[in-house]
């Protein structure tokens, strides 16, 4: 399928692999994904690295048909919901460009790394395609409204550079570098990183009452605990999520 899953640690990695198409998405690609961040969560990995083998991080969706059949925008959709819903942080780890379907990915994940000769291009008016309400949403959010219509409408390429100083990339580096963080990343309390993200994730308000009601339960959590013994006996913590 173009996808190699596998763990580092307490990271799961997830890696597009299709370098002969620079990591273009199908749908059987994107199924591919979704199913192996499903594997890791199983396996209790603390955060998922996603990368792209080769040049590109990916060339966006595959042109040659495959961005044109029933199968592929239901794969699609899925595969950013398993990234957005994901309870663990999913860092994308972006080296080289990342194109259309390689930008909604990015876009899906909660932290970037960009390597130096990262780029990030959405040419949808160049082909004669439109994308959803959420892809304009999240673009706005995590880019700024200037760059994002920057992107959408006049076809802008957005560098490392550029992606750091707009706070879309967290940081510039390679991939040890991106696995690094991935791995400081992990290392933090489960249920606090769990909470934050579904509340930068809920849509509207209607969320707000469950997810302020779990907030006593984390302080008084193990973990939480764990934290105040460990800043006692002047040591890095090791949390459970629990």
């Amino acid at each position: 399928m173009g996808v190699d899953v596998f763990r580092e640690g307490s990271v799961g990695v997830v890696v597009l692999n299709h370098p002969e198409k620079r990591n273009a998405i199908r749908a059987e690609v994107a199924t591919a994904v979704t199913r192996g961040i499903h594997s890791l969560l199983d396996q209790q990995v603390r955060a998922i690295l996603i990368r792209g083998e080769g040049p590109a991080f990916c060339a966006g969706a595959d042109l040659s048909g495959a961005v044109y059949g029933d199968d592929f925008w239901p794969a699609m959709r899925d595969m950013l919901h398993a990234i957005l819903d994901a309870p663990v942080p999913v860092i994308a780890d972006v080296q080289g460009p990342a194109v259309g379907a390689g930008c909604q990915i990015l876009l899906a994940c909660d932290l970037r790394v960009f390597g130096p000769d990262a780029l990030v291009w959405v040419p949808l008016a160049q082909h004669g395609f439109a994308l959803d309400f959420w892809t304009h949403e999240r673009a706005r959010e995590l880019m700024g409204g200037a760059m994002a219509r920057n992107v959408f409408l006049a076809g802008a390429k957005v560098d490392a550079q550029q992606a750091a100083a707009i706070g879309f990339a967290t940081l510039i580096g390679d991939a040890t570098t991106a696995l690094d963080f991935a791995t400081t990343v992990a290392a933090q309390a489960p249920l606090s990183m769990e909470h934050s993200k579904r509340v930068f994730n809920s849509p509207d308000l209607s969320q707000q009452p469950e997810l302020e009601a779990q907030i006593p339960g984390i302080w008084a959590s193990e973990d939480a605990a764990e934290a105040r013994r460990a800043r006692s006996e002047k040591r890095a913590p090791q949390f459970h999520g629990r």
